[in-house]
Parts: C-alpha cells; sequence; structure tokens
C-alpha cells in the first residue's frame, strides 16, 4: 500500500494505492490519524488508486469519520468494483460523503 498526502492546512488529500486489508489497514488508519491530528478543515481521502477494500480498511474509513468529529470534514473519492462498490454495499455512502474525483471532492461539490 502506498500513500501520499498533499495539500495545505486547510484541506490535506491522502492519496492511497495498493491493497487496503487486514495487514495494511493499521498503516492508513495511523497515516489519517496523523493528518486529522493537524487538525485541517477538510480531508479527502482518494482511494481510487486502491485495487482491493476489505471490511478492515471500511472500518478505517468509519473510524476516521467519527475521529474528524466537528472539527474536520471528511470525503472520500473513491469509484469502480474495487472502492465504491463495497462502500455502497455497506452502505457507507450515507455515513460519509462519497465523491467521483478527487476536485468535486476539495471542492464540496456532490
Amino acid at each position: 500500500m502506498g500513500v501520499i498526502t498533499e495539500g495545505d492546512e486547510r484541506t490535506l488529500v491522502v492519496k492511497v494505492s495498493g491493497e487496503i486489508d487486514l495487514v495494511t489497514s493499521p498503516q492508513l488508519e495511523q497515516e489519517l490519524t496523523r493528518a486529522l491530528d493537524t487538525r485541517p478543515e477538510a480531508l479527502v481521502l482518494d482511494i481510487t488508486g486502491v485495487t482491493f477494500l476489505s471490511s478492515a480498511g471500511l472500518a478505517v474509513l468509519v473510524g476516521m469519520h467519527q475521529y474528524a468529529g466537528e472539527h474536520t470534514r471528511f470525503r472520500v473519492v473513491a469509484d469502480g468494483a474495487a472502492t465504491l462498490r463495497p462502500i455502497q454495499l455497506m452502505g457507507l455512502d450515507g455515513e460519509f460523503p462519497v465523491y467521483p474525483s478527487t476536485a468535486e471532492a476539495v471542492a464540496g461539490r456532490a
């Protein structure tokens, strides 16, 4: 799993690639916690480069959404069978906003 974080104090974009599974999800959780601890206005998690999203990875998304709380708007960028489909099947697209592109997530447009 690869993780790249970019942005400024207002909006951080975390781009993830590879597989998010039982082995890699703790690393993702650590990276996202570190990003959220800087208290950006928005955190955009771009998982369009992810090839496999397990239930452990979905649990990280839910946990980070909760951790962001009132201080940070948590947004996810997902598309396709590997990422968007599991989010939709679990009904998580009703828990946090899911966008088709990073630009739309940064702008906050649905």
